[in-house]
């Protein structure tokens, strides 16, 4: 006796899929919003230290 099953394992890989994407969006656009985690800041912080605080060290035995 075959047993019809109610949903295809397609439908149920597609809504996973969905429904996981759905989930990370909303935790990246969660910790964007937050003035911990925005990228923005990361990004104009690290350019800031980058250009006022380079220093070039000679390989070693360079003269």
């Amino acid at each position: 006796m075959i047993v019809r099953r109610q949903y295809s394992f397609r439908a149920n890989l597609a809504a996973y899929c969905v429904a996981g994407a759905l989930v990370a969006f909303l935790i990246h656009f969660i910790l964007l919003s937050s003035s911990k985690y925005n990228a923005g800041q990361w990004i104009s912080a690290a350019t800031e230290t980058s250009t006022s605080q380079t220093q070039v060290n000679p390989a070693p035995g360079a003269k």
